[in-house]
């Protein structure tokens, strides 16, 4: 049981520890030389390392059974495994910080933890949700989870944790941090150390999660507030600036749009000059075009016409939005490429000091897709939300449902609602219908004048948690529900404060514990409290990348005769060297069986796609169904190819950003 004294350093997130310098947390095997010892591997496997977490008090010894009179080693560092040995009746194991060889000396067996996943979570941002608690052991947050008063009953263990006056006798060890943690400033790891399905009585399923903790950022115990003090908020948000980008289709039917566009632009920038938000709240205008019917482009396909800092001048930056006008050309077809104007404005637009980050498509048409030849992203919707996710932007759409595009509402009401789901909120997706010029110019005036609200340093989270909960519980509508997504648009705009105040607070994971924790919201299981990802180095995702675009290429080489498709593969599989033991077996049935697929994916609490499939799901599948799983590949290697050469997504804890044993976590729904 943690002392009450230790609980208060926890629930205060005061010291985080460094994990050991060097220490890598590649999997899969590198290229050594021939006479370089090697870690022990992973029993069952062929090409994954042996990898323990350290407890606390952990020190090297010389030889097994030996003392030490050198440095402890940092609690929770990740060391890979050379060696097991017995020293009378203790098991001991010899470590060392990389799969080089390089090894550190033995430390007793008893002071690791055996991390057979590559799996950790992050804290998803608290608003609209509970804080998360921490249990000591599986079964009491199982029950809780299954109890048809899970919510008060955690509102009590809550309410005890927040007042640091936990019994005893709780099943509850830690809670979460008050404010959200930024992994970006304040890298932190909560691998995963075991799991188990738990079931809600509402009817929902999640995980129990066993992780532990560590940070690399080192600070001295300090005792802190259980929430943000009120006037230290207000004061810290004197420094938050928000901006926000439209992407405004420019083909010929949109003048209307972009005047109304233009103007509600230049109303808010004229309140701005009068206000003393001033230079807090930034504006920026991307247009975006699509190909003629011969196939080039119309014009453009993306321009950016004013950035964010264009505003500092407001003479210039008219002149600028003035340059903006809609074609006179016709398009090759009634789909755009409005993903290329969201990327655009994800990558182009410089948000640097920026924390609130809104980007506001205004459409009149579905996206292209990833397999279209004409996209210029080869992105899918799905791929375009976790980029704007792992920016830290939201995503908006404006979709003018204009009686000429009737046949094409639906693919974009089912591509737009999904691509603008923001975590624990909901989706920012506004319909108009009849593409009515003057309802366009009430939203995108009503979405503005939502964000500029934000700027008020008073703003509370009740108020917007009130207004969520407000319009979703009014009838299913078309007005309540615009309503809705009005009032989720100003929780997203809460969530990035929120973030912004994490990040000049500081504050850092629990400690040095171990303990289980739900992945979902208790009172509410259909919010995520954390976020598994899988943390796989630059070279695993160089691997994944190349394993699909082989199946890719084996789908289409095989598109006139499908029988031979897990032939190809075992082929491809064969070539990569992947399992020699398992690659040539013609009993193979699944392409999980192939060994095609790297082993680092393998144990994970998701269901794989490709994994599962098998050569009898091929052969049943139609011409059609063949052809969306390589699209949905495509799209995949694309968002892949994006993270790769992103370095800003990648953790080095050697120093070596573009190194390949550099890693990134990768949330499980972007995988395979």
């Amino acid at each position: 049981m943690i002392r009450l004294a230790l609980l208060a350093r926890i629930l205060a997130v005061g010291l985080s520890t460094a994990v050991f310098a060097g220490a890598a947390m590649a999997q899969t095997p590198s290229p050594v030389p021939a006479d370089t010892r090697t870690p022990l591997l992973m029993p069952g496997t062929t090409s994954l390392w042996q990898r323990v977490l350290t407890r606390p008090g952990a020190k090297a010894a010389p030889e097994p059974g030996g003392s030490s009179a050198g440095p402890e080693i940092p609690a929770l560092s990740v060391l890979f495994v050379y060696g097991r040995m017995k020293s009378g009746d203790a098991d001991w194991i010899e470590v060392g910080t990389t799969p080089a060889g390089r090894t550190l000396g033995w430390i007793p067996a008893a002071e690791a933890i055996d991390w057979k996943q590559t799996m950790v979570v992050l804290f998803t941002n608290p608003v609209n949700r509970d804080r998360a608690l921490f249990f000591k052991d599986a079964d009491p947050l199982l029950t809780l989870m299954e109890s048809p008063d899970a919510g008060g009953r955690a509102a009590t263990l809550r309410q005890a944790a927040e007042s640091r006056a936990l019994p005893a006798d709780s099943p509850v060890t830690a809670i979460e941090p008050p404010t959200w943690i930024d992994p970006a400033k304040n890298f932190y790891l909560l691998p995963i150390l075991n799991w188990t399905d738990g079931y809600f009585a509402s009817g929902f399923s999640g995980l129990a999660l066993e992780v532990a903790a560590t940070s690399l950022q080192e600070k001295p115990d300090q005792p802190g507030p259980a929430k943000p003090d009120p006037e230290t908020a207000a004061r810290l948000l004197e420094g938050y600036r928000a901006g926000v980008v439209f992407v405004v289709d420019t083909t010929i039917s949109m003048q209307p749009y972009v005047e109304r566009t233009r103007a509600t632009i230049e109303a808010l920038t004229a309140k701005l000059a009068a206000s003393e938000e001033g230079d807090r709240l930034s504006f920026g205008l991307i247009g975006y075009r699509d190909v003629m019917p011969d196939g080039t482009p119309d014009g453009y396909i993306t321009k950016v016409f004013a950035t964010l800092a264009d505003g500092h001048d407001r003479a210039s930056f008219l002149g600028r939005l003035d340059a903006a006008a809609a074609s006179t050309a016709n398009n090759l077809d009634f789909r755009e490429d409005s993903l290329a104007g969201l990327k655009s404005a994800l990558d182009e637009i410089d948000w640097t000091g920026v924390a609130g980050r809104f980007v506001v498509l205004v459409t009149d048409a579905s996206p292209r897709r990833a397999s279209d030849p004409y996209s210029a992203t080869h992105l899918d919707p799905d791929q375009l939300r976790l980029l704007a996710q792992s920016k830290g932007a939201a995503l908006m759409v404006i979709h003018l449902k204009t009686p000429a595009g009737k046949a094409d509402h639906q693919a974009a009401e089912d591509a737009y609602t999904p691509m603008t789901a923001y975590p624990n909120i909901g989706s920012l997706y506004f319909p108009v219908e009849g593409g009515d010029v003057r309802t366009f110019g009430m939203v995108i005036d009503r979405i503005s004048e939502t964000i500029l609200r934000q700027m008020d340093t008073g703003a509370k989270a009740e108020d917007a948690n009130g207004a969520i909960s407000a319009a979703a519980s009014s009838p299913n509508q078309a007005a309540e529900a615009t309503e809705s997504t009005f009032a989720r648009a100003g929780l997203v705009g809460r969530a990035m404060q929120l973030a912004y105040l994490g990040r000049m607070e500081g504050n850092q994971p629990p400690r040095l514990f171990s303990a289980w924790v739900s992945d979902r919201d208790i009172a509410n299981p259909a919010r995520k409290t954390l976020d598994v990802r899988v943390l796989i180095t630059r070279n695993q995702l160089s691997d994944l990348q190349a394993t699909l675009k082989a199946i890719i290429d084996a789908g289409e080489s095989t598109r006139m005769a499908p029988n031979d498709f897990f032939r190809q593969l075992r082929s491809a599989a064969a070539t990569m060297a992947r399992r020699p033991e398992g690659v040539g077996s013609e009993n193979a049935r699944r392409l999980a069986d192939l060994g095609l697929i790297g082993e680092y994916l393998e144990g994970l609490p998701y269901r794989s796609r490709i994994m599962e499939l098998s050569e009898d799901d091929w052969l049943s599948w139609s011409f059609g169904q063949q052809r969306q799983f390589l699209d949905d590949l495509e799209a995949k290697v694309s968002l892949y190819r994006q993270i790769y050469d992103n370095t800003d997504q990648w953790i080095a804890l050697d120093g070596d950003r573009s190194g390949g044993d550099a890693v990134s976590p990768i949330p499980l729904d972007a995988l395979p």
